[in-house]
């Protein structure tokens, strides 16, 4: 399943939510089959839906001050809406369509990271930038480095070779050592 979105505050007295979308048109839910609400901590990307996850459908779709508002079959009104604040929406791989040159944020785990040649790390995940940037999750493996390094995915500092399973970043100088401690 790939993760929609979250369910933000709860919009009005008839089971509305403000959604926070991680896809590009989340107009597209609309009419769209097999949606899942799960708790946040329930990770939907490679298992199935367990209690208290649920199938669900929209009830209705429509934009309040540009941000995308969603009411779902089942939930109709506010007092019904209060449990389900936070939760997340989820829908299935298989109702999404990628243009040329797009992939999935889970294809991008296990690839590995090169700087000019120079192999620097591997990818954990990809995860949503509270900078409208997301944010690449990288296990660093430089000599005498250990730990996680988020780097900000800046399309003119990436390349990815997915067939490859391999990313070639350039960054500005001295990006992945900020907030390190000195040796």
């Amino acid at each position: 399943m790939l993760l929609a979105g979250h369910l933000a505050k709860i919009q009005g007295l008839k089971g509305e939510f403000l959604f926070h979308s991680v896809m590009d048109e989340p107009e597209r839910l609309e009419g769209m089959q097999g949606l899942v609400l799960a708790p946040p901590q329930q990770n939907l990307e490679h298992g199935e839906a367990a209690p208290p996850a649920r199938s669900t459908s929209l009830r209705s779709f429509r934009w309040h001050q540009d941000r995308p508002c969603v009411a779902f079959t089942g939930i109709p009104d506010r007092t019904a809406s209060e449990p389900l604040k936070g939760w997340a929406l989820w829908m299935p791989e298989s109702a999404a369509t990628l243009q040329e040159g797009e992939s999935f944020r889970h294809q991008w785990i296990g690839c590995e990271v090169f700087i000019a040649g120079q192999k620097v790390g591997e990818v954990l995940r990809l995860d949503p930038g509270p900078a409208g940037y997301d944010m690449v999750v990288m296990r660093d493996l430089r000599p005498g480095r250990t730990g996680k390094r988020d780097i900000p995915y800046i399309k003119a500092w990436w390349t990815l070779d997915l067939p490859n399973r391999r990313m070639n970043l350039d960054p500005p100088e001295g990006l992945l050592d900020v907030n390190q401690p000195e040796p």
